[in-house]
C-alpha cells in the first residue's frame, strides 16, 4: 500500500513520563528520518497486520 500523508490528528492518552521516554527513544533511533509519528504509524501498521509492515526497530537503551 502506498504511503499517504496523514490528514487527521489522532489522540491517545499516556503519562507525560512515558511520552518523554518515547521521544527520547525516537531521538536515539538509527533512522535519521524517524519522528514520533512515523514510529507510531509503523507500529500500528505492523499491529493490524498490514502486508509488508514491520515492527519498528527499538533503539539501544539509554545509558545511565
Amino acid at each position: 500500500m502506498a504511503e499517504k500523508t496523514p490528514s487527521a490528528l489522532r489522540r491517545f492518552r499516556t503519562t507525560d513520563e512515558l511520552w518523554r521516554k518515547f521521544g527520547d527513544a525516537v531521538e536515539r533511533s538509527s533512522d535519521p528520518e524517524a519522528d514520533m509519528s512515523k514510529v507510531l504509524r509503523s507500529f500500528v501498521r505492523w499491529y493490524v497486520g498490514e502486508p509488508g509492515a514491520k515492527m519498528p526497530e527499538r533503539p539501544e537503551p539509554e545509558e545511565k
